[in-house]
């Protein structure tokens, strides 16, 4: 088997040689869950061909921003990606109609955020017009 971050999680029919699970990280997802008779199946070709197919095209945004905000009893999760728009036309009227922005979850979102912005702004105010009394 073919050594890498994931490697030892897969069966070993899921890999040969030609694939390197820590160059294709889509490849060890798609992998991963495949039944494995179903990757036993697969010739050498196959996969090689499938796990540079999941490899191409995707890339990291330049901006990749990702944390966990604990709360008491529950976790939420917060991600903020931002790049170079290369989805086709069709692909983003398709996640527009997927993925609305205006929901209820987005508008308590944005308030909340508009009301801390708010606060840290009137704090630093008063802070800078404490200083400048002084």
């Amino acid at each position: 088997m073919v050594g890498g971050p994931d490697a030892a999680a897969f069966p070993e029919a899921a890999f040969s040689d030609a694939v390197d699970p820590a160059a294709r990280p889509q490849a060890v997802w798609f992998f991963s869950r495949l039944p494995p008779d179903v990757a036993a199946s697969l010739s050498e070709e196959q996969k090689r061909a499938i796990a540079e197919t999941l490899g191409t095209g995707w890339s990291d945004p330049p901006i990749n921003i990702r944390f966990t905000l604990p709360f008491p009893g529950q976790r939420f999760y917060m991600t903020v990606l931002a790049g170079e728009e290369k989805r086709s036309r069709a692909r983003r009227k398709t996640d527009r109609a997927r993925y609305p922005l205006r929901t209820l979850g987005n508008v308590f979102f944005f308030l909340g955020l508009a009301t801390v912005f708010y606060t840290v702004m009137m704090v630093l105010l008063a802070i800078q017009a404490a200083i400048i009394e002084c």
